[in-house]
């Protein structure tokens, strides 16, 4: 295993549907993705495939596996972002002006209308992968707050990225939790908090990390913050908790970028935006579970307040609370027994 691989990785799970032709495969793409300009395979070679779909909300995924060589490009002018992870075999890319190959130790990232042209190249082992793709309405919505509303094409995002750089790791790990949250159980398609929160930090980490020609601007979003602006921040995350509240929300309700958010919140709080709303709703969480009245499992409530993912919200719980969940739960149980029977 080398050192950027996850164990469990759905992105890395043999696909579940397949077919033995070329034309079942367009078919079954037909209605998941935009429409593709297609250059089937060598008709001589045998030709079987396999892949899945997972939809949320702003985000999908799609895993697929094939037998032989095949290319396509982009026919819509959509502007999603797409993520595209190789685990076996190769292929060859070409982003506006720019080709290059990708091997499985490097992330494909592109807008899709830059998209020219990609050609699968399937080797001994054959070729698989996973593409997750963040729809257009959502990526947008980031660069209004972030770039004044430039169009993603416009960025010229750098198109590879090291899978085992830092960057490259938290990337692909981000890609996995959304990846397992929308297949396992379906935890985060029942936990819209924690599915906008966490396609709004894979956003945000590859618009602020990965290199592009607006980089440069966010160096330049430094205005100074007042304590009671980063107060109304703290007020409206308690007051619009019931809702799957994002940064760029937060941000455009006191009136400054989220860049100048993230900066206050250092200065004043010590912390990050994110980790104080984290903390809200982990009080929310324990207020819940607190309460004698209170008829839900753990995981249920967790999922409410928007932790999809059950080890590390009980790690983050009895870390904040100095017990487990569970344990919050059954003494307020206990504590509404006591009082029906004195």
């Amino acid at each position: 295993m080398t050192s950027y691989d996850l164990p469990k990785d759905p992105l890395r799970e043999t696909p579940v549907v397949q077919g033995s032709n070329f034309e079942d495969l367009l078919a079954y793409y037909r209605s998941r993705l935009l429409p593709l300009k297609i250059t089937p395979p060598n008709p001589r070679a045998g030709f079987r495939w396999w892949s899945d779909f997972a939809a949320g909300a702003g985000v999908s995924v799609v895993r697929a596996a094939y037998s032989s060589s095949w290319s396509y490009g982009s026919d819509n002018d959509t502007e999603n972002l797409n993520l595209c992870f190789l685990n076996a075999g190769g292929s060859e890319l070409t982003i506006g002006s720019r080709t290059f190959e990708q091997t499985t130790s490097r992330l494909a990232i592109y807008a899709q209308p830059m998209l020219r042209r990609q050609a699968v190249f399937v080797r001994n082992e054959g070729l698989t992968g996973a593409t997750m793709r963040f729809d257009a309405g959502t990526v947008a919505r980031l660069l209004v707050d972030m770039f004044d509303g430039a169009p993603l094409t416009s960025l010229n995002l750098t198109p590879t990225i090291d899978l085992s750089s830092h960057l490259g790791r938290t990337l692909q790990s981000i890609a996995c939790a959304l990846a397992s949250g929308m297949r396992d159980e379906q935890l985060l398609l029942r936990s819209p908090k924690a599915m906008t929160l966490l396609t709004e930090a894979a956003l945000r980490l590859i618009l602020e990390e990965v290199p592009h020609r607006l980089s440069a601007k966010l160096e330049q979003q430094n205005g100074a913050v007042a304590p009671q602006q980063i107060k109304q921040a703290i007020d409206y995350m308690r007051a619009n908790l019931h809702l799957p509240l994002t940064i760029s929300d937060i941000a455009a309700a006191v009136g400054i970028s989220s860049r100048s958010l993230q900066l206050g919140f250092r200065k004043h709080c010590e912390t990050s935006p994110a980790y104080y709303l984290r903390g809200v709703r982990l009080d929310a969480v324990h207020s819940e579970l607190s309460s004698p009245g209170n008829t839900l499992p753990v995981s249920e409530v967790a999922l409410k307040w928007g932790f999809a993912h059950m080890g590390r919200f009980a790690a983050q719980y009895r870390r904040t609370f100095g017990v487990a969940p569970s344990e919050t739960a059954r003494r307020a149980g206990s504590s509404h027994v006591l009082r029906r029977h004195p």
